[in-house]
């Protein structure tokens, strides 16, 4: 592992702009489909424009690949864009892997939001240990770049396309080469890699580092003001305050699961295909990020939650009490007279408890932060 200083990067081109309250925005990137032909990336709206009718004056989403970090040649065909209405547009037609990997974003809202999706190749010799890190102000923040094909040379780290740091190959930790960022600031968030030397950049790890601009629980221009505790993996915004809730949560502080297969702020979305989230990619807007649907994991979102988790990239582990049952998609399940996060609360004891917040709902319309131990650990 490497510890490395206090980062003064450039000015970083890569953070999503945030205009007032959360913009309902979602990148989808479905890992499915291993022939680049069949590969798509959908940009899915779920706001309305002011006009009549749900697509009346919306702005039009933009759904592009941003070659200044991460460059390859360019496709012998360009992929074409499919637009369904104003709210979704699709981007399909690769001709060829090396067409994929890089960064794509999906700009949208009357804000102009943008997110971000770093797509790394299957066949890379070095595999990220996520896509999105996502930290607070001052937090260490760890990459791991995962060997997925031994070489036996240096490794080359890169922040933002510049050089960065070099590893000796016989510095992998249990097949892993690790970079440690100290006290972060937002100026070091951006795109990272990690390369073997003399190796093609195609087979490198590719990161996102989101650094919030407030310190974990705080929020505001002065950090001064507390995050109200989001649930379930939601991330606190550090500008207005509002949980940038994971795909299959709603609700003010992410309290709400969604119905299986759904998604968007208020679950109005529901996922292509019969096999539901199974091998999707969700990128919301920061300071969230990307991650498998609720009740999938891996690299290729394709692997179901070992029981007793749950969530996004099943990150969340259930503690059920009273004969409450752990569901992957949800959380605890609780048997009648019983609810609460973990049913812990019952019918005599709610009497007079007014923070409906607490209360776990599955509902179809319906990381970083201070959560409790069963949900997590939030950035805020």
């Amino acid at each position: 592992m490497v510890w490395l200083g206090p980062l003064l990067l450039l000015p970083n081109l890569f953070l999503a702009s945030h205009v007032g309250a959360a913009v309902d925005l979602t990148l989808l990137a479905d890992l499915r489909l291993v022939e680049p032909r069949r590969f798509f990336l959908t940009c899915v709206s779920g706001e309305a424009g002011p006009g009549r009718g749900a697509d009346a004056w919306a702005p039009p989403l933009l759904l592009e690949k941003d070659d200044r970090i991460v460059r390859t040649p360019r496709p012998a065909q360009p992929p074409h864009l499919v637009r369904n209405g104003s709210r979704r547009i699709t981007l399909r037609g690769f001709s060829q892997p090396s067409d994929l990997v890089g960064v794509f974003s999906c700009v949208g809202g009357a804000g102009r939001t943008r997110v971000l999706y770093v797509h790394n190749s299957p066949g890379a010799h070095l595999l990220p240990d996520k896509v999105t890190h996502t930290v607070n102000k001052g937090d260490t923040a760890v990459l791991a770049a995962l060997v997925h094909k031994e070489k036996q040379t240096d490794v080359i780290w890169k922040s933002n396309g510049s050089y960065f740091y070099t590893l000796d190959w016989h510095e992998a930790q249990d097949g892993r080469f690790l970079l440690q960022l100290p006290n972060v600031q937002p100026p070091s968030s951006g795109i990272y890699s990690a390369t073997y030397l003399e190796a093609s950049p195609l087979g490198s790890a590719f990161f996102r580092l989101i650094v919030r601009g407030c310190g974990a629980g705080r929020w505001g221009p002065d950090c001064t003001k507390e995050c109200p505790g989001c649930l379930h993996g939601g991330v606190c915004h550090d500008l207005d305050g509002e949980c940038v809730c994971p795909p299959g949560f709603t609700g003010t502080r992410c309290e709400q699961a969604c119905r299986e297969g759904r998604f968007g702020q208020s679950c109005q979305e529901q996922c292509p295909g019969t096999s539901g989230c199974r091998g999707l990619t969700f990128c919301l807007p920061d300071p969230y990020g990307c991650s498998c649907g609720s009740g999938w994991r891996g690299h290729q979102c394709q692997e179901a939650c070992t029981p007793g988790h749950f969530g996004a990239d099943c990150r969340l582990q259930c503690q059920c009490q009273n004969g409450g049952t752990c569901d992957r998609f949800s959380g605890c399940v609780c048997p009648s007279g019983w609810h609460g996060m973990h049913c812990e609360k019952s019918a005599l004891s709610d009497r007079g408890d007014g923070d409906a917040s607490a209360k776990m709902q599955v509902t179809d319309q319906g990381h970083p932060g201070g959560a409790s131990a069963s949900q997590g650990a939030p950035a805020c």
